[in-house]
């Protein structure tokens, strides 16, 4: 104990500053899943994953013993939804303020100020100081906090559903300021269309803080810079492919660690099947299979959609099909794995023709069909010069060193024969598609 108390003496002499917060975003509590009409059976599950992502988040808060959380804007999906959203959140925001973690939550245009005016009986009392919503808990929808010493973070909340520039609102960092500076902001970054309180990149990095805890996009991205969007903890929509959680930040004395922690139960994934080289509908029908029972089982339910893609002997046989999802369920509705379902199967496969009938066509079609023949005035080795031309001047505008550039210009020569089949098969592709409309 001796030991332990010398040492914090000498951080504090020395100025060294540990802490730790989870950046998390759009919750959007209320919200049903959608593009799951095909797989009625999974609906129940899937209406409890939004709840248990939420609930995993605080287990980790407190598993980690963060000082604080942050909660950057659109923890509802409106004010329509039932009561229990708000009480749920509520409640998880209380068991944190029992362990004494701080909760900061800014209104996004989902939940703006509005909204919870209107339910201002079960928002507008902090819990000891520890549940802090600005706009709600404070007077303003703009307030600075301290939840501890060192530390300032910046909030702004919508006033409704649209919001300005929160950049001309914000207070910038004036020289000198030795505060760990965060700014939790919900925008549209890099959209100067965008009502959603659009900023840039630039607008941020002109404030000065040291982290910027973002939400509105659903997407967890890293911008640079310390600027940061969590995504949210929870897909519901096949647009919101991949990974979601939360981001786990720990500061050393300025110095920041993020570490992207998955929270969501239910992922949705989309795959892409070349069909290319499969005879039959079965072949097919066997490859998702194949494909959906690779993945890893890292969540409680993987849902796919299946994009049928390539030129294809077995394209009318797929497309005289009235349910290509429900035949493949009827045969293979036991995977290996039991966290898979396949709720959607597109057929984007172009025909297949012979190519003397492409080569023979006497319009556009024959012309680029036959532009790799020997006699053709098309030169191979020109298209990839071109392309290799292409590729030196992205390197420059990369500001690549002459070595690393050479070293990958050299990787084109050697691969220069795929080059060459893989612009063959797209034009034949092209063909293939451009015949069968006719």
């Amino acid at each position: 104990m001796t030991i332990k108390s010398n040492s914090c003496i000498i951080d504090l002499i020395r100025g060294i500053m540990e802490f730790s917060f989870l950046h998390i975003a759009d919750l959007h509590l209320g919200r049903a899943f959608s593009d799951l009409s095909e797989i009625n059976n999974k609906i129940d599950f899937c209406s409890q994953a939004c709840n248990k992502a939420f609930n995993k988040i605080i287990e980790l808060a407190i598993e980690k013993q963060v000082s604080f959380i942050l909660i950057s804007g659109d923890s509802f999906d409106s004010d329509e939804h039932d009561l229990s959203a708000k009480l749920l959140f509520l409640k998880n925001l209380k068991i944190l303020a029992k362990k004494g973690i701080k909760s900061f939550v800014i209104c996004g245009n989902h939940d703006s100020l509005e909204m919870y005016k209107k339910f201002k009986n079960y928002f507008n009392k902090d819990f000891e100081g520890l549940i802090n919503i600005t706009g709600v808990t404070t007077a303003d929808y703009k307030h600075s906090f301290s939840p501890i010493e060192g530390v300032k973070i910046h909030s702004i909340s919508f006033k409704t559903d649209e919001g300005k520039n929160p950049t001309e609102d914000l207070p910038k960092i004036s020289a000198g300021d030795n505060n760990f500076n965060i700014g939790l902001i919900h925008c549209d970054l890099d959209k100067t269309s965008s009502k959603y309180a659009p900023c840039s990149k630039e607008d941020l990095r002109n404030l000065g803080y040291d982290y910027y805890a973002l939400g509105h996009i659903h997407v967890p991205q890293d911008c640079g810079d310390n600027i940061i969007y969590a995504g949210t903890p929870q897909a519901r929509t096949k647009k919101e492919t991949g990974t979601h959680g939360c981001y786990y930040i720990k500061v050393n004395d300025k110095n920041i660690s993020k570490e992207f922690i998955p929270t969501d139960f239910v992922r949705f994934n989309s795959q892409d099947i070349d069909c290319s080289n499969y005879e039959n509908k079965i072949e097919i029908y066997n490859a998702i299979l194949d494909s959906v029972n690779n993945i890893e089982e890292e969540v409680e339910l993987n849902l796919f959609e299946i994009n049928l893609i390539g030129i294809s002997k077995a394209f009318e046989e797929l497309n005289d099909t009235d349910n290509l999802l429900e035949e493949y369920l009827e045969n293979y509705s036991q995977s290996e794995n039991k966290n898979i379902s396949v709720y959607k199967i597109n057929n984007k496969t172009i025909p297949l023709f012979e190519d003397y009938k492409l080569t023979s066509d006497t319009g556009v079609i024959g012309l680029i069909a036959n532009c790799f023949e020997k006699n053709s005035e098309i030169n191979t080795d020109k298209i990839y010069s071109d392309i290799c031309e292409i590729h030196e001047n992205i390197y420059k505008k990369l500001k690549l060193d002459t070595d690393s550039a050479k070293t990958i210009i050299d990787s084109l020569e050697t691969d220069k024969d795929e080059i060459i089949n893989n612009v063959k098969n797209e034009i034949k592709s092209l063909c293939n598609e451009i015949y069968s409309m006719e």
